[in-house]
């Protein structure tokens, strides 16, 4: 480490502390402080295919007891574009409920009024997470239940005036969206820095973040493999993957060593990226197809955001049914990282 690099008192340039984690409802409620930190944000998603070979993504925000509405997401036409029913998913304020044995939003506030003050056809809203179970219901748009994993992945990057703490954990799930039959995975993802600030104001946003990669696999021998695979400027990285069989959790990888390459098209968008921590090597693989086209064009400051799968090189296990959500910053991406 050279003077230039040494970093001020109490400052760790964001080296990042990395681990699994065993999700329970108790541990994560809304007034839990930790590191110091309370928690600022949460969201719902779900990676689903159906019988026709179609994708979907589904994500959802909240933010306290407020809710932006769902981005629905679907592949049919070319690329991950919008559907209409995204126009119709609930937004405001909901009820929410905290307990040590559930997590609940639900009953959109404005709609409790009537047409006067929601959309007409406005859908209802229902998230449920308990320890044993998930339930996502947003009528005829969406409807999931599934089981939770037995392990959640977490990181934190400690800072004086800005640290980081961001995790979640999956869920398989079955159920309709759209009005088609799906199944696929559902994540719980939860954030934590200082209050006060949105997610998209953070310093990790802002400045930090390169790729994030966050994935998982349905493998042929019934595993669920789930992880999050981050690049960041100054110290933060993260390799954390866990898989799933049969409610037996098991850890992958848990490193805060990272290094990527990156295929950058003309277009901008990052088809190919090979993210190396230690002996293993995850290829994240994409096409046109998987650009989130609405999605990103929402975001600003260079945001580019593509699905696709991420695999580990060499495993012999055949994946079902995989997703790799793929967001980055192509002009933060140094020209040595490009291939």
């Amino acid at each position: 480490m050279t003077t230039d690099s040494t970093p001020d008192f109490a400052a760790f340039n964001y080296k990042t502390v990395v681990s699994a984690f065993k999700p329970r409802i108790a541990t994560m409620q809304p007034t839990s402080m930790y590191h110091g930190m309370g928690m600022q944000v949460q969201y719902v998603y779900a990676y689903l295919g159906d019988e026709d070979g179609n994708t979907y993504l589904v994500e959802r925000k909240f933010m306290g007891s407020m809710t932006g509405g769902a981005y629905v997401m679907c592949d049919e036409v070319g690329a991950l574009a919008l559907r209409e029913e995204t126009q119709l998913t609930a937004r405001g304020e909901l009820r929410r409920k905290s307990t040590p044995e559930l997590r609940r939003w639900a009953e959109p506030v404005l709609q409790r009024a009537g047409d006067k003050a929601s959309p007409a056809g406005e859908r209802p809203l229902v998230v449920e997470l308990r320890d044993e179970s998930v339930l996502w219901d947003e009528g005829d748009i969406l409807h999931l239940e599934g089981t939770p994993g037995a392990l959640g992945v977490q990181a934190f990057a400690p800072m004086p005036e800005s640290p980081w703490f961001y995790s979640s954990y999956p869920s398989r799930v079955e159920g309709t969206v759209v009005g088609r039959p799906c199944k696929g995975i559902m994540l719980v993802e939860t954030g934590y820095w200082r209050h006060g600030v949105e997610p998209k104001e953070a310093v990790f946003y802002q400045e930090l973040e390169r790729s994030f990669n966050a994935f998982g696999n349905l493998l042929d021998d019934g595993t669920m493999q789930w992880g999050y695979l981050v690049n960041a400027a100054q110290d933060l990285q993260v390799a954390v993957v866990v898989e799933d069989l049969n409610g037996v959790g098991s850890v992958v990888v848990a490193s805060n060593e990272l290094d990527c390459r990156y295929q950058i098209e003309d277009n901008g968008q990052i088809h190919y990226a090979e993210q190396r921590s230690g002996d293993q090597v995850w290829d994240f693989r994409t096409d046109k197809r998987g650009h989130m086209v609405d999605f990103e064009a929402s975001r600003w400051s260079g945001y580019g955001s593509m699905a696709g799968i991420t695999t580990l090189r060499d495993d012999p296990r055949k994946v079902e049914f995989g997703y790799g959500w793929f967001e980055y910053f192509r002009d933060r991406i140094p020209a040595d990282r490009r291939i």
